[in-house]
């Protein structure tokens, strides 16, 4: 559409615009719509008048008409204008008893509007910590005053609450959307968010709780992470001799447990094992690793772990017996790599892989579980350092698996690698993976070199 067209098209308009202002018919128009507003906001509503006899005014929701501003009526006013053909209606610091039908008249004209006056829902404290007791329950306070009244609902780490459970129970008490916790335990443990909504307002807010559960210890397996549902039971661990073996024992608990460690003479576990060398624990606390230095058969045996704190006690007893040494692997080569990482192919005739489930394990012919690697990168003249190599342990998932990738690794660099089997009783021997390919490449570095030099380029040619 060419200009002229434009011109025309709004002059025409504007012309239809005049004359319907001009044609003496008595108007009245007020300039907003029925909407909710904020408590504490400040609104001006105008009223437009054309070809009245009488003036304009604006009446309350009580029916009252709203006086001009003075001394004594300073929130809500009217402001007159020179011609009264525009009224505007004041409202300062809206209240909730403002809401209702205003209406804007003249003689027999009239329009009205309905205002209505929300207020924000303010949560005081939003993030709160809240210690709750095993076999007991929690109850968690969200106040939650507001107008309209706001939708509340409760989630647990990201998952929506149903309180069509027995577990969960949500009450309305007043302003108090209440969430009862039933019969707590260790799974309770957790962050409760109460999401709050008003959608009149296209308002939100939140408020966080931290909920921790005291707990007796359970037992779990740090390797699958399994939780034991008992608070005794036996585990069998595998050994090579003239290795070390660390056996973990893992607990779950609140307080943080103790642990202590024992060993069965005849029928008893009288030998309590508290040498800190050979006992040691996580940084978090709820790990302890007793490190068997097997030197000889007699350090085969049973070893038993207690985890104990003031809500109760766990124990695991572990039947130590003796393991294969896993074979090295038989062939190694390095399949591909990437920026970041490197994928080796590697098999094990002569290992056991066979995977069946619920198998019994033979101690004399272990099935590989997987491979371990290190890498260190090559510094020119020097040897191998593997005492700052990074080790990846990576599991077999089934029989056929040949393919390992190793990352994250640093980009254009050149690695030693070395591998070596393993099984449930420890490790093969280390073989040193003897290949020129074992380097990650650097086209990332190329391809920004690329666009920087493209960026170079374009903008030497957009200002020459």
């Amino acid at each position: 559409m060419r200009w002229g067209t434009v011109v025309i098209l709004f002059s025409l308009i504007y012309s239809v615009t005049l004359a319907k202002e001009n044609d003496g018919i008595p108007r009245l128009d007020v300039l907003a719509r029925s909407s909710v507003y904020n408590a504490g906001e400040k609104k001006a509503i105008y009223c437009k008048g054309e070809n009245l006899d009488q003036n304009l005014e604006w009446l309350s929701p009580s029916g009252m008409p709203v006086k001009g501003r003075s001394s004594t009526n300073t929130r809500v006013y009217v402001e007159r204008q020179k011609n009264d053909s525009l009224l505007p209606l004041i409202i300062h610091s809206l209240k909730i008893e403002d809401s209702g039908n205003w209406t804007c008249k003249a003689g027999d004209l009239n329009e009205t509007i309905e205002i209505l006056v929300g207020e924000k829902v303010n949560i005081s404290n939003r993030y709160e910590s809240f210690e709750g007791e095993e076999g007991k329950s929690a109850r968690l306070n969200c106040e939650a005053k507001g107008r309209p009244q706001p939708v509340v609902q409760w989630y647990k780490d990201i998952e929506v609450i149903s309180d069509k459970t027995k577990k969960y129970v949500v009450r309305k008490k007043g302003d108090n959307y209440q969430l009862e916790i039933k019969d707590l335990n260790h799974q309770d443990t957790g962050e409760y968010v109460c999401k709050v909504t008003q959608n009149a307002l296209r308002y939100y807010t939140d408020k966080r709780v931290q909920l921790t559960v005291q707990h007796k210890p359970i037992l779990f397996n740090s390797d699958t992470e399994e939780i034991y549902s008992s608070t005794y039971r036996t585990e069998e661990i595998y050994a090579i001799l003239n290795e070390t073996k660390n056996v973990s024992c893992s607990a779950i608990a609140h307080p943080v447990p103790t642990f202590s460690w024992s060993r069965r003479h005849e029928n008893e576990f009288d030998e309590p094992i508290e040498d800190e060398e050979k006992v040691l624990k996580s940084p978090s606390g709820n790990v302890s690793v007793l490190v068997l230095r097997m030197y000889n058969e007699s350090f085969y045996g049973e070893y038993k772990c207690t985890a104990k704190n003031p809500k109760g006690q766990a124990s695991v007893v572990f039947h130590v017996t003796e393991g294969n040494k896993p074979n090295p692997p038989d062939e190694i080569s390095v399949f591909t790599s990437n920026v970041s990482t490197i994928t080796f192919n590697v098999t094990c005739y002569s290992c056991n892989m066979d995977f069946e489930e619920d198998k019994a394990p033979d101690p004399a012919n272990l099935v590989v579980i997987g491979y371990s690697f290190e890498l260190v990168p090559v510094r020119a003249g020097y040897p191998a350092e593997w005492d700052n190599a990074t080790l990846y342990d990576i599991d077999i998932q089934s029989a056929n698996d040949t393919l390992f990738t190793v990352g994250q690794l640093p980009n254009g660099t050149t690695f030693h690698a070395r591998v070596r089997t393993r099984n449930a009783a420890g490790h093969s021997e280390w073989v040193d993976i003897i290949s020129s390919d074992i380097k990650t490449t650097d086209k990332a570095i190329k391809l920004i070199a690329s666009l920087t030099l493209l960026l170079a380029s374009l903008l030497a040619i957009m200002y020459n």
